[in-house]
């Protein structure tokens, strides 16, 4: 599968408390040996250097469970596998967080495990996955955070959620509790989709239509990323900037799908 990937400081931090990371490889399922990703998006917080600390360990930890997980000879399901590597993630950022100067550590984590046309996602915070095609652009993911809560009570607008004032604050986030929970989700991938993991760096300045077209337009997927990163800067760049980008290959036709399921053929 194609991958691109971009990794930004932004304008106005000197830090990057993000942290990225991708691993593929071959797993035999009951279809045979198909193509796995794992794509990770962590965006950090705590002070002095904790968010870094925290965001970095969290994806190597989750990663190295899922993956072990996947290639155990005895079979679990996906989506339970990333729920205990989830938990072993969180329970390890809270292990460091007992360093008095990492206490209050945290991170969001936003996770897409890919096999062939299956996608599973982890994710807790307000980093995002959207699926990007030529048909719709859909945020996979529902943000936990304070302004997610006013839009979904009415309070306010998705655009005016983007300038709130209180839009960086998270309402739940790995590392803080022993309790904290990951959504858990599972869908299918067809010929055209482009999978985007990013913090809020991006999503939180450029607009998802403005992502889209530039994910579409691009000629290859570190192009696009490149592009993401320029945008979210033009845009005053007050964030860090994390994206990972797949288009995963072979997938069936989504119009082909729809017309022989339904009867209905879609131009």
């Amino acid at each position: 599968m194609d991958i691109g990937f971009c990794r930004d400081t932004g304008l106005l931090r000197k830090l990057n408390e993000d942290s990225i990371l991708y691993t593929c490889f071959d797993l035999r399922t009951h279809l045979g040996n198909q193509s796995a990703g794992l794509f990770t998006v962590a965006d950090g917080m705590g002070g002095h250097n904790a968010g870094e600390i925290a965001s970095d360990l969290a994806v190597r930890v989750f990663h190295i469970a899922c993956v072990s997980g996947l290639l155990a000879p005895s079979y679990s399901a996906p989506l339970s596998i990333m729920s205990e590597a989830f938990n072993k993630a969180n329970s390890a950022v809270l292990e460091a967080a007992r360093d008095r100067e990492l206490q209050g550590m945290g991170t969001t984590l936003t996770s897409a495990l890919v096999i062939g046309q299956d996608m599973y996602i982890a994710h807790i915070g307000d980093s995002r996955c959207y699926i990007i095609n030529g048909r719709e652009t859909l945020q996979v993911t529902r943000d936990h955070s304070v302004v997610q809560h006013m839009v979904e009570a009415g309070l306010i607008t998705p655009e005016q959620a983007r300038i709130h004032p209180r839009r960086n604050e998270i309402t739940r986030v790995l590392g803080y509790s022993r309790d904290s929970i990951a959504d858990l989700l599972h869908l299918r991938l067809y010929a055209g989709d482009h999978v985007l993991l990013c913090s809020d760096g991006l999503h939180g300045v450029v607009p998802d239509d403005k992502i889209a077209s530039t994910v579409l337009a691009a000629a290859s997927l570190d192009q696009a990323c490149a592009d993401l990163v320029s945008q979210a800067n033009l845009a005053g760049g007050p964030d860090n900037i994390s994206a990972v980008l797949t288009r995963p290959t072979n997938l069936p036709s989504y119009q082909a799908i729809v017309s022989a399921e339904t009867g209905i053929r879609i131009k």
